[in-house]
């Protein structure tokens, strides 16, 4: 699939294979300072002895929005905002945002869908939706994420008995910058890293619609700090505004 920063193609996209590839759509200073910021707060949770590691050298780093304000305005970027207003509709949330590292020698990982919390039968629209921005060029060989291009009209997770966990899959590859948007149907996996010493970090910002419990629980866990410098957007996606009558305070909007 070629990168794109035109709405219809990107929208195109997502429906036919269930995942569009932006092109880079902040510029390259914002870019080096969010991999200079990741990098950082990697390497601090690893001294402290709080690093998520697993599978050898694959790391996550969770609560991102408490841990750099260069996070933030990747997850409230205008054009991942207009793709995902298309899957996920009228005033969708941030569910959660975090690092994935497939470090050297990292496993892959099982083959899924986004939205397995849901019970059978799924209904035929996305509830809800991510996006993969590329902190570094994404290779076969890097562990790139790994899709099955389509699964999203399933609307299902695999099958793991019958041995769907075991589908044949696809690399999606491309260099520093650029945003995987994709379904929270389409089956996909991180790839397996074979690299000797070779990092390949990723920022998942994880979308659901605006009647879905989100992820992380931003009413706790979210720094002051953090709110009290959101944007209306931010605030928004954060779950700070009503869904129709949800969400009001003593039956008021």
């Amino acid at each position: 699939m070629e990168l794109t920063d035109d709405l219809a193609q990107a929208t195109a996209d997502l429906d036919e294979y269930g995942y569009c590839l932006l092109t880079c759509p902040i510029p390259e200073d914002e870019l080096h300072a969010v991999q200079k910021r990741l990098a950082e707060v990697m390497q601090q949770e690893r001294d402290d002895g709080t690093a998520f590691l697993y599978e050898n050298d694959n790391q996550r780093v969770f609560s991102l929005l408490n841990k750099g304000t260069e996070f933030a305005d990747l997850v409230a970027n205008g054009a991942v905002f207009r793709v995902m207003e298309h899957l996920l509709g009228y005033n969708f949330m941030l569910s959660s945002t975090h690092a994935n590292v497939a470090g050297p020698g990292g496993a892959s990982m099982n083959l899924h869908a986004d939205q397995t919390f849901a019970r059978p039968p799924w209904p035929p629209y996305a509830l809800v939706a991510n996006s993969m921005w590329m902190l570094d060029e994404f290779t076969d060989a890097n562990g790139a994420t790994r899709i099955v291009p389509g699964s999203h009209r399933w609307n299902r997770q695999p099958d793991y008995l019958s041995g769907e966990g075991n589908t044949e899959t696809v690399p999606v590859c491309g260099p520093a910058g650029s945003v995987m948007v994709f379904d929270g149907r389409l089956w996909h996996q991180t790839g397996q890293n074979t690299t000797g010493g070779e990092y390949r970090r990723g920022i998942l910002n994880y979308y659901c619609r605006g009647y879905i419990r989100q992820q992380q629980n931003f009413f706790v866990g979210l720094d002051q700090a953090v709110l009290d410098r959101a944007t209306p957007r931010m605030r928004r996606l954060l779950g700070w505004e009503n869904y129709l009558s949800l969400g009001m305070l003593d039956g008021l909007p």
